[in-house]
């Protein structure tokens, strides 16, 4: 098995898994299907774009017996491209037990000819269960992997079929977390968070988000995961994509188009409510057949076509989510997802708290690109760029040594700021008069705050974009991290403040140098209106540091 990470943006990667009958580009979904009763056909669902497909052994097992081992589950289903089988563990999980033992279903699934194969262990159930049943069960999979790993080194020598290690424990983050552990102490090839189901099923996207975070924080990061359950709905797809899940399983396209349910790329809708002529998609469905010509169709018939359009969408959101990571604007894409759906602003609110302990494992830009950074809403300043400049200009980056901070509004200075003309004649006249070095230029950024002219083009501090006029709710962010960064200076020493600040919030600044208190000289302006008047202040400015006197051990 190999599994190489091309592209990476977030948590989220593009990457290759290989497996003997080819390779799965990453993320992707494996649609659910039933060899007994398939709606859409395998060559209609590989048309569409899917490669991959997982189907259930022990179905198989029970209904076809040693056929499948004669002939090969790829022949018996005429497919060509990579399998995946689940092991009985979903039936397990919805009747309480399965006619099979965990070692006679791997054995089938290795006889078989399976690319990728899911040891039965035993998933959580949800509604109350017991802590204490659900630590058994837990233990029980491990058991059951460990116990796996040893037989399938002797009947698949060769390694030909990949394992699947599921990480149990439920919304039981603590259980959950001593699953991922423990299971990523067994060398599989990928690992799988177990049982979300019941949560897919109510749109509970927040606790599967802290139930990803949980298990990815533990398990293996050079290793693909997989999300069981059937988290086959565009809105939570991405989400899962950025929180580090590679590859997905769902029957929802097959199930949702039973009940006559159509899913769109921000709902899913009932065929009876579209109060359009046509399903608002470009599918090959949607283009040849208006809503009242499916209305109109059998049962079948329309179930078959439902389905194959849910294929499409999921499809064409799988290639969304791709090139998102590519251009590195999955966040981006997020925030348009959460802005229009409560249970989708749920998972970015999920997913703002998980990135956090990810920081370090985010690539600094997406792949390596520097692109702009939009700054569009409140979610835009959890973005993991953002946290990085607060942790390093509170927690890293060192001052010049000085006893003056000059505070310049940034809404009037071109980015890259130490570029900016005005700014470089204020530095002509410091440096000149040897002035430089008791002085810490600061320019104040109406969203990320205090920006030292000296690291100016570090990314994102040239490299971003943010509304005008700028929302109230941006500036107090900025407002306070400059707040925090003055305590910085004053615990380092600074006694002297000069504030140019924007026409019309001298007085906020007033207050805030009043409540930090501290300084020994504060002079804030009465504020500017236009670049000409900030320039005209350089000659002024100059002059005021030059009569700062610093203390000697300055």
């Amino acid at each position: 098995m190999s599994f190489e990470v091309l592209d990476k943006d977030l948590m989220g990667r593009i990457g290759a898994l290989r497996t003997r009958t080819g390779i799965i580009e990453t993320p992707a979904l494996f649609p659910v299907i039933n060899p007994a009763k398939q709606v859409v056909a395998l060559d209609e669902i590989k048309d569409i774009g899917f490669n991959q497909v997982i189907t259930n052994a022990y179905l198989l097992k029970r209904h076809y017996g040693d056929l499948v081992r004669e002939v090969g589950i790829h022949k018996l289903l005429d497919w060509d491209g990579p399998i995946m089988t689940d092991s009985g563990a979903y039936q397990l999980l919805m009747y309480g037990k399965v006619e099979v033992s965990p070692d006679e279903i791997l054995k089938y699934e290795i006889d078989i000819g399976t690319d990728i194969g899911v040891i039965l262990d035993i998933p959580t159930q949800w509604g109350g269960r017991p802590r204490d049943m659900v630590l058994l069960e837990v233990e029980e999979t491990l058991r059951r992997a460990k116990s796996a790993l040893v037989k399938a080194k002797m009947w698949d020598p060769g390694h030909r079929m990949l394992m699947v290690g599921p990480v149990q424990g439920g919304d039981k983050l603590d259980l959950l977390s001593y699953s991922a552990e423990k299971m990523s102490e067994l060398n599989f090839d990928i690992y799988a968070v177990g049982s979300p189901t019941t949560l897919l099923e109510e749109y509970d996207f927040s606790t599967i988000m802290r139930m990803i975070a949980t298990a990815k924080m533990k398990l293996p990061p050079g290793k693909p995961v997989h999300l069981f359950g059937g988290a086959g709905h565009p809105l939570i797809l991405p989400f899962a994509v950025a929180m580090g899940i590679d590859l997905f399983d769902s029957a929802s396209y097959v199930l949702y188009a039973r009940d006559d349910r159509v899913i769109l790329r921000d709902r899913t809708v009932r065929l009876s409510e579209v109060k359009v002529d046509r399903i608002p998609c470009n599918c090959p469905v949607c283009r040849r057949y208006s809503v009242k010509e499916l209305m109109s169709m059998g049962k079948a018939e329309r179930e078959r076509l439902l389905a194959i359009h849910n294929l499409y969408v999921l499809w064409e959101e799988l290639q969304e989510i791709k090139a998102r990571i590519k251009e590195g604007t999955l966040w981006e894409y997020i925030e348009e997802k959460a802005g229009g759906d409560a249970r989708a602003r749920s998972a970015l609110m999920a997913l703002r708290r998980g990135l956090r302990a990810f920081l370090r494992m985010i690539p600094p830009e997406a792949s390596g690109r520097v692109r702009a950074l939009h700054i569009t809403s409140i979610d835009s300043l959890h973005r993991p760029e953002v946290i990085r400049h607060v942790e390093k200009i509170l927690n890293n980056y060192e001052p010049p040594k000085g006893c003056l901070v000059v505070i310049l509004p940034g809404e009037f200075l071109d980015r890259p700021y130490i570029r900016d003309s005005v700014l470089s004649w204020l530095l002509d006249q410091l440096l000149t008069n040897n002035l430089l070095s008791k002085v810490n230029v600061v320019i104040n950024n109406p969203v990320l705050g205090p920006v030292p002219y000296e690291i100016s083009e570090i990314y994102p501090l040239s490299q971003h974009e943010y509304p005008e006029p700028t929302p109230n709710y941006l500036r107090f962010f900025s407002h306070n991290l400059l707040r925090r960064y003055l305590e910085k200076l004053l615990r380092m020493g600074f006694t002297d403040v000069l504030i140019i600040t924007r026409r019309g919030r001298e007085e906020s600044m007033k207050r805030l140098i009043t409540e930090l208190g501290g300084f020994r000289g504060v002079i804030v302006t009465g504020g500017v209106a236009s670049r000409q008047e900030l320039s005209s202040l350089i000659p002024w400015i100059a002059k005021i540091v030059s009569s700062i006197q610093c203390s000697p051990h300055m």
